[in-house]
């Protein structure tokens, strides 16, 4: 039996040890986790989050080539080079940098995720990854969702929903999930706000982030073509994975891991030669 377990904002992570050697899978969707996993596909080397800005800015000071980025309260932070908006992060400006990230929220529950065993991003626009990642492991997992302020955000939590729907829809038969109340009401919002005809509708995602708290107010600041970007549905296969306190692709961290292993073989085989 694999156990499923939701926390409804990072906000009741009291402390770290509280996900320590656990699989979790961090939801941001408007719009950390959605705009971090735009900025790695659009070039980005790396992504470095800090919980607050004047951590963004003493990482800063030891990193030549990186950009500061990140909001407060939905807007860009005074001296950052860019915001928190997915449609920012254009390749010709981020390639091969260094990205420190602080948001309101979404890097604070990544980095409450330091002592994970795993850490991968999740948002609509990447869930097929997610549940390939999800089944792959075939152990317990937490859906950390971000939330607002502290407090409950309905798209994070309709979000983790879809990812446990198209889990079950999925699963291997011998496979059984353990499912709790807030597991079971995720669904049925999941059900409620995403699914038409028994299939995902992006059009119902992105009529379901303009009705939530948080879509209002990014709607307010003239964001809402940040929310049809993170309504969209596995527009990009990709998976952000937050480790050693940095976030990158799982292809960049497989590449760097042969390269390493490469080098080890090529310096042994020429200590032998000597």
């Amino acid at each position: 039996m694999i156990n499923i377990n939701i926390f409804l904002t990072q906000s009741l992570i009291y402390d770290d040890l509280q996900l320590k050697d656990k699989n979790v899978l961090v939801v941001d969707v408007l719009r950390a986790t959605t705009t971090i996993a735009v900025a790695l596909n659009n070039g980005a080397k790396e992504v470095i989050p800090a919980e607050s800005t004047p951590k963004a800015a003493k990482i800063k000071r030891g990193s030549a080539n990186a950009l500061l980025c990140g909001e407060r309260n939905g807007v860009k932070v005074v001296g950052f080079d860019l915001g928190n908006s997915p449609l920012e992060f254009d390749p010709a400006l981020i390639k091969n940098k260094t990205l420190i990230f602080s948001t309101t929220n979404g890097t604070n529950a990544i980095v409450k995720s330091r002592l994970a065993k795993n850490c991968v991003l999740a948002s609509f626009i990447n869930l097929k990854t997610i549940i390939d990642f999800i089944i792959g492991l075939n152990q317990d997992f937490t859906i950390v969702c971000s939330g607002k302020n502290n407090n409950f955000c309905l798209e994070d939590f309709v979000c983790a929903g879809v990812i446990i729907k198209e889990l079950l829809s999925c699963k291997p038969a011998e496979v059984e999930y353990a499912l709790s109340d807030v597991e079971y009401a995720a669904l049925e919002l999941a059900e409620k706000y995403v699914y038409e005809n028994g299939k995902v509708s992006e059009d119902k995602i992105f009529e379901m982030m303009k009705k939530t708290e948080h879509g209002k107010f990014l709607m307010t600041l003239g964001f809402e073509k940040d929310l049809a970007k993170c309504s969209e549905y596995n527009s990009l296969l990709k998976l952000p994975i937050y480790s050693k306190e940095v976030i990158k692709l799982k292809e960049q961290i497989e590449l760097e891991h042969n390269q390493r292993q490469q080098m080890k073989k090529i310096n042994l085989s020429s200590e032998k030669g000597n």
